[in-house]
């Protein structure tokens, strides 16, 4: 059984983009913000995402530096692309990250 660090060093090693939303059951923004990223990811067919319970994953989260939720981090090709917790602009995140997404694209068709 693989457990979700492994799973996660596998989805950020094999993913183009993928957001992890970090969050708690107890949190009303975290449920806003999960709302909103899952809609946004079922909307670009080349981003992963996973939803992690920080109550369920202390180790994980503070190994990945997460000590707050919400908390959202994309990766891109296997970089922090960026990273947020607490109060924050998830429509400016996901703005650059499509940003990011696009110049990338481009950076492709003209190789």
């Amino acid at each position: 059984m693989i457990d979700l660090k492994e799973e996660l060093n596998d989805l950020i090693a094999t993913s183009s983009v993928l957001v992890l939303q970090f969050g708690s059951d107890s949190c009303n923004p975290c449920h806003a913000i999960r709302y909103k990223l899952e809609k946004w990811i079922k909307e670009h067919e080349n981003v992963t995402g996973r939803y992690i319970d920080i109550e369920k994953n202390l180790a994980l989260c503070s190994q990945m530096g997460i000590f707050s939720a919400p908390a959202v981090i994309i990766y891109m090709d296997g970089k922090i692309i960026a990273k947020e917790s607490g109060y924050f602009s998830l429509d400016r995140m996901l703005e650059n990250a499509e940003r990011y997404m696009e110049m990338r694209i481009d950076e492709n068709i003209n190789l």
